[in-house]
């Protein structure tokens, strides 16, 4: 990939790995320009944030009822 190939954008990721991004040639309106209009927006979050609530603990259904809630 050369340093100029517009159809193509190349990053680093925090741990060292390397993303690249390629979009098709189109004819829609809205993506006339290509990569050009992409840009770099800053991560709003780090981490993982808080686990989810624990699965509350009940009897397993039984396989005719768990049929009835697909339509079977």
């Amino acid at each position: 990939m050369g340093a100029n190939d517009p159809t193509k954008v190349e990053t680093v990721l925090a741990d060292g790995r390397r993303m690249t991004l390629s979009l098709p040639p189109t004819g829609a309106p809205w993506a006339a320009d290509g990569i050009k209009a992409l840009r770099a927006v800053p991560p709003t979050h780090s981490g993982r944030g808080e686990e989810p609530p624990a699965l509350p603990e009940g009897p397993a259904l039984p396989l005719q009822v768990a049929l009835l809630g697909l339509g079977a």
